[in-house]
């Protein structure tokens, strides 16, 4: 009796040694890298609107990683795509069910994502509450603010849902990220507002964050996409490529200035905001690989714009830095210095 228990003990130990062993480590390690390598196949393929390749993908890093979260928002986004809201939902609820409002901006999406659902499934008072937390999260996000607004109308309050629409588009316009950051150096009292000024600007998710929902005087809620894809309906309103135009030179107004004097087919000044230091010299226009005839039609109108193709220009698609050799051709705006 005494020998099986030394035996058992010394089986026991051979687990252990196994389970911390570099070889042990490093099949976890490599499961977690395949896992995130899949999942961000499955997000190239996504974003270029190839859901089954999209799916597969997800599904491989899910074999890799069962709870790896940013393969189960995907299905859930597909899902929801697909117009399959209980199983979005229910995905969801799984992945926003843990966190607290220690979670920080970066899971304010998928409390967004979560209310968008549920404001498509006819239960916008679930809605309210999701979306009310993703704008504690990351109070600099316009989405969460415009959808709070949309589920707020069909509940009968215009009024708050007015104002809720009123801050999104406020954000949408002005960078204030930027903008706190440079004037009080990111630092406030408010404990949201400076996790989220502190944060990275939050990554655009494949296709669900691109729809918005349409409330009707009556109450009927509509999904619109802001850009026509295959097998959508002629009525839709075409693409427009968004662009947002940064300050990098701090001459007073000359953003604002020239989001009036742009009137580029195609092309929507959704954003105004600064550039750090004001220290750019050269201006330049930023663009995602989808909208490069946009930038190149815009680069016409200014003749030393530097064209930079990036991985992501969110939350628009295109970003005219403008820099200091626009003071020397003179923009038709007050040139006037300042570092406000």
């Amino acid at each position: 009796m005494k020998r099986s228990f030394q035996m058992t003990r010394v089986a026991l130990l051979c687990v252990g040694l196994m389970a911390c062993s570099p070889f042990g480590w490093r099949s976890v390690h490599d499961s977690g890298a395949r896992a995130e390598q899949a999942y961000r196949d499955g997000r190239a393929h996504h974003l270029a609107r190839r859901p089954d390749q999209a799916r597969t993908a997800y599904e491989a890093a899910l074999r890799f990683d069962a709870v790896h979260p940013g393969a189960r928002n995907g299905l859930a986004t597909l899902h929801a795509e697909d117009r399959e809201l209980a199983p979005a939902i229910a995905i969801w609820r799984e992945l926003t069910a843990p966190l607290g409002l220690d979670a920080g901006p970066g899971k304010a999406y998928l409390f967004a994502n979560l209310g968008q659902a549920y404001l498509l499934d006819g239960q916008p008072g679930q809605a309210r509450a999701a979306l009310e937390r993703a704008c504690l999260l990351d109070p600099l996000n316009p989405r969460g603010w415009q959808l709070l607004g949309d589920a707020l109308a069909a509940l009968g309050e215009r009024d708050r849902a007015t104002q809720m629409r009123r801050q999104a588009m406020a954000l949408r316009q002005h960078d204030l990220r930027a903008d706190l950051a440079v004037v009080s150096g990111g630092k406030t009292e408010v404990a949201a507002l400076g996790q989220a000024v502190s944060s990275p600007a939050p990554q655009a998710h494949p296709d669900w964050a691109q729809d918005y929902i349409h409330v009707g005087a009556d109450g009927m809620m509509e999904l619109r996409r802001t850009a026509a894809q295959p097998g959508t309906e002629a009525t839709l309103p075409a693409a427009l490529a968004r662009l947002e135009i940064r300050n990098g030179n701090g001459v007073t107004g000359m953003a604002r200035a020239l989001s009036r004097r742009i009137d580029q087919p195609g092309v929507q000044v959704t954003r105004l905001s600064n550039a750090p230091g004001f220290d750019v010299r050269q201006t330049r226009i930023e663009y995602e690989a989808a909208h490069v005839d946009a930038a190149r039609s815009l680069a016409r109108r200014f003749g030393n714009a530097r064209l930079q193709e990036v991985e992501e220009c969110a939350p628009a698609d295109l970003r005219l830095v403008l820099g200091r050799d626009l003071v020397h051709q003179g923009q038709g705006v007050a040139l006037r210095y300042t570092r406000t």
